[in-house]
């Protein structure tokens, strides 16, 4: 990290040290106690399964928890119309379960915390449909053309409806999902020389999205080569590493302060037009090599909700919060850490951590309980069989990246198929080691 951005850091954090006194707080906790994972974690042994022209399957996992790797090839035309031909009645599967799911179900949850109130209330008003239609027309401005072409492409593919393939993408841009980070390096660190990256989703674990599982990596013919976990046919990223050893950690911030500059009692309500979030941290995986380039980016973004953002450099050894909202992109690390709270949230050397929300005490006081426990011996280990059981989080899919060694360590939630005698979150379940260097060096299939 320069020395400019250092004292960038260190300015901007101590002009958002807000009295919090009257702010909102999430609901919630671990239970009481510490747990323990005790699966080993499997190695990731690719099997290959077939190929079309531009995209290759594989399968990985252990054998009851198995998961597809698609690698992709090509322009965003090319690489959506690719995974569309390889992987189409996984992607139709996915597609209309979802949206069926979204359509009853889901909306039910519209009395929690799943939804801002300004999505609450367009749902209500406009039907869900409507609702997705009017965030894609909101954002199209601010959008690259390549997020279109390659939804063309996967619809071309698959006959699927391009409105309703592009409503999925939409989504997330209405929801909030509770999610946890962390990221520690030299003396927080038992590896010598090491970093470490936490990216737990909490999100819905009844439906649909937990039978879907896929790593998405991408071979694009402009741009560095990324993998990014979530489901067929998106586009955008959840989670996800690059072959610059960048990695992506997202909180969605229900319960902020005065600091976001929106959605509190005392500021506007979040913006909606700009380019959606899982296509900017796409574009960071994509188009930068470095964290001060990712925080460049995020500066200059068209950004739109309240998000946490986590970006691990693997080169540098180092990882970072960004505040992200529309008004503001504020990077944190150790010593800058935000929010401000010395009771539930104090600096811990060589750590930036957040725990399910921006102030959210019940969760984010036991993650730092954890990494202070572990602190000069925090390892992708003990991350996954200590401090991610104990905190209970990362319920639909968990990944623990190692920057340096470039591997990801990932694990998804039970799927409606699976044995119910088994474990049912990600965070309790067995991991699987992916050696990113390797899948990112596969060759294009033949031309067939």
């Amino acid at each position: 990290m320069t020395k400019l951005f250092g004292i960038i850091v260190t300015l901007s954090a101590l002009a958002l040290n807000w009295n919090l006194a009257s702010a909102a707080y999430c609901n919630g906790s671990p239970d009481a106690g510490e747990r323990t994972n005790d699966f080993p974690i499997y190695n990731g042994e690719m099997r290959f399964i077939r190929s079309v022209k531009n995209a290759m399957l594989f399968e990985t996992g252990p054998p009851n928890a198995t998961f597809p790797v698609v690698h992709l090839w090509g322009t965003p035309y090319e690489v959506g119309y690719a995974q569309g031909e390889l992987i189409a009645p996984l992607i139709k599967d996915f597609v209309y379960k979802t949206w069926a799911y979204l359509s009853t179900e889901l909306i039910n949850e519209m009395d929690g915390d799943l939804f801002p109130e300004w999505a609450k209330k367009m749902i209500v008003q406009k039907g869900l449909d409507r609702a997705l239609d009017w965030t894609r027309d909101t954002t199209a401005a601010f959008t690259p053309q390549a997020y279109f072409d390659e939804v063309r492409g996967i619809a071309d593919a698959t006959g699927i409806d391009y409105d309703l393939l592009y409503r999925l993408q939409m989504f997330p841009e209405l929801t909030k999902a509770s999610c946890s980070f962390f990221g520690a390096w030299e003396n927080a660190v038992g590896n010598t020389g090491h970093a470490y990256q936490l990216r737990a989703l909490d999100f819905d674990t009844t439906g649909p999205f937990k039978d879907f599982p896929q790593l998405t990596v991408y071979h694009p013919s402009e741009g560095h080569a990324y993998a990014q976990i979530g489901w067929p046919g998106n586009v955008g990223v959840l989670s996800g590493f690059s072959d610059q050893q960048l990695a992506i950690s997202e909180i969605g911030v229900t319960y902020p302060d005065d600091s976001f500059g929106q959605g509190t009692d005392n500021t506007p309500p979040e913006k909606v037009y700009g380019e959606p979030w899982m296509f900017i941290l796409r574009d960071i995986l994509q188009f930068e090599s470095s964290l001060e380039g990712a925080t460049e980016r995020i500066a200059n973004a068209n950004r739109t909700c309240n998000l946490i953002i986590g970006v691990g450099d693997g080169e540098e050894n180092m990882v970072n919060g960004f505040e992200y909202s529309g008004y503001v992109s504020v990077p944190y690390n150790d010593v800058t850490l935000l929010p401000v709270n010395d009771t539930w949230h104090p600096k811990i050397d060589d750590v930036v951590y957040n725990g399910m929300d921006w102030l959210c005490p019940g969760y984010t006081g036991p993650l730092g309980e954890q990494l202070q426990k572990y602190h000069g011996s925090i390892s992708e280990v003990n991350t996954i069989q200590n401090i991610l059981p104990t905190v209970q989080t990362g319920d639909l899919h968990a990944v623990v990246y190692d920057l340096t060694e470039q591997l990801m360590h990932v694990s998804f939630c039970r799927k409606a198929s699976a044995d119910p005698s088994e474990p049912h979150y990600a965070y309790e379940r067995q991991f699987t080691r992916l050696k990113m260097k390797d899948i990112f060096a596969q060759q294009a299939p033949a031309v067939v």
